[in-house]
């Protein structure tokens, strides 16, 4: 869990791109709620590679991004949402940073599915949540804004790093449990990476051609 340590004074709320995303993260997973078979519609709009490979159901990459598993799940992921994604939109403008969002998205699902390949078993394991889309803006926030201040929240102690410490470390420590566990967790490692990876590339492109930034 992360914080901001000091207020930047960017309107969370008139970034509605950002409020919009967490609105459908929200319906949809009350939606799932009322699945009465208690698995949470996840064969029904989950990202299943085994299915992509075989050219079927294209479609879930989209919805998998806005569905979760249970209420720890969408928690965190849209907390994680709300502390960085009110900067970048307000750097990037409402239609990058949506583009941003949802390559971000599709990157993570397609990786996961290329690494799943290796562990043929886990094909045919339901990937869903928007870890990978937000993973995409975390790298964009860290990038951009490398000096703004964090507060790491842990069991274990409170630290507080920069945006650039931050993302880095969390890349490496992705990256690290996607190679050592190849689907063996319970978490798609790699489709973090993956986002991570799309939203690095849209920073940087952004970057490019930004006075400001």
């Amino acid at each position: 869990m992360v914080i901001e340590v000091e207020d930047d004074n960017v309107p969370f709320f008139k970034q509605y791109v950002s409020v919009a995303i967490i609105v459908i993260n929200i319906i949809v997973f009350l939606f799932q709620l009322l699945d009465p078979t208690g698995y949470m519609l996840m064969y029904e709009g989950a990202f299943i590679p085994r299915e992509f490979f075989a050219g079927q159901n294209y479609w879930k990459i989209f919805t998998s991004m806005f569905m979760h598993g249970d209420i720890i799940h969408i928690l965190f992921n849209m907390w994680f949402f709300y502390v960085v994604a009110d900067n970048c939109e307000k750097a990037m403008g409402h239609a990058l940073f949506l583009i941003t969002y949802i390559v971000s998205g599709i990157a993570a699902a397609l990786l996961h599915a290329v690494f799943m390949l290796l562990v043929p078993p886990m094909l045919d394991v339901p990937t869903l949540g928007a870890s990978g889309a937000i993973m995409g803006i975390i790298a964009v926030y860290g990038i951009l804004f490398p000096d703004n201040k964090l507060r790491l929240l842990t069991s274990a102690r409170t630290r507080k790093i920069s945006a650039r410490q931050f993302i880095l470390i969390y890349f490496i420590t992705e990256l690290i449990y996607g190679i050592i566990s190849l689907g063996a967790s319970g978490t798609a490692h790699m489709a973090h990476v993956g986002g991570f990876i799309a939203g690095t590339f849209f920073a940087i492109l952004f970057k490019l051609f930004s006075k400001k930034y």
